[in-house]
């Protein structure tokens, strides 16, 4: 699986990132990707908190209800302790809306630095009408020490799966990865450790 993820991440490598956006602290970032339809998102920031509050907040994905915009649900299918398969469902405004089955892994390459790599899988609950099931998508957090904090970078490519025009595709994208981001970060800070 990890070798299918440094494939993907590479499929963007050639491509300049161009700054999109600058809010809350929060820099996001996009590139073209080999396959038209894609662009890969990087976020950037720096939190107040320590990286294990962050990773504590990222690796608990059945609370993301609670806290993380238009995520509906979210089943943990399986938990292996630093690998887990996850089924989410999501609320897309004024489109049908998504579910995913996505792999996740947790890694620390470093002292206090972690990462969270996911990838979209098949698997998970049988696709029904209710939903457009996302077949392709990749995501990364990387968390390092920093300045009495946490020097955040957030990767995200996904092909949201039916047909969506690339203006609004962009838009939505760019929104949603920053409020996630947002979200993460906000309730590390409220719940620390």
């Amino acid at each position: 699986m990890r070798r299918v993820l440094v494939l993907l991440l590479l499929a963007c490598a050639g491509a300049d990132w161009e700054r999109v956006a600058e809010r809350d602290g929060i820099t996001v970032e996009r590139r073209p990707c080999d396959d038209a339809r894609l662009r890969e998102l990087r976020l950037t920031t720096h939190a107040p908190v320590p990286p294990a509050a962050i990773v504590a907040v990222l690796w608990k994905q059945k609370e993301f209800p609670e806290f993380v915009p238009h995520v509906k649900r979210v089943d943990v299918l399986e938990d292996h302790g630093d690998e887990k398969l996850v089924y989410q469902q999501i609320h897309v405004p004024l489109l049908k809306d998504r579910d995913v089955t996505l792999h996740a892994t947790k890694t620390s390459p470093g002292p206090g630095t972690y990462e969270i790599a996911t990838a979209a899988v098949p698997g998970g609950p049988p696709e029904t009408s209710d939903y457009v099931r996302v077949h392709r998508s990749e995501s990364h957090w990387r968390l390092v020490p920093d300045a009495g904090g946490t020097a955040v970078t957030y990767t995200i490519r996904t092909d949201p799966g039916g047909w969506v025009p690339g203006w609004v595709l962009d838009r939505v994208q760019t929104e949603t990865a920053a409020n996630l981001v947002r979200a993460i970060l906000r309730r590390a800070a409220a719940k620390p450790g």
